[in-house]
């Protein structure tokens, strides 16, 4: 996983269990597969998946909510 956000020239975002690159659109995740395209601008999806950080009990289920919410409102 560490090679793969390297390759992807991804950075991760504190707090979260998730990896942005703003300049390719892309957002990765530690517990779901896939690379995901967005559709909005990063900082929208940043701001929207913060607000999900510390309502979940396990990093698997934080990225899983973070991933259903991005594709509820369009945005992947």
């Amino acid at each position: 996983m560490r090679q793969e956000i390297k390759d992807l020239e991804l950075e991760q975002v504190t707090g979260g269990r998730y990896f942005i690159n703003k300049d390719k659109k892309i957002v990765v995740f530690q517990n779901v597969a896939g690379v995901f395209q967005l559709k909005c601008k990063p900082s929208e999806a940043m701001d929207a998946m913060d607000e999900l950080i510390g309502k979940y009990k396990t990093e698997a289920e934080y990225d899983q909510a973070c991933v259903n919410l991005l594709q509820s409102k369009g945005w992947i």
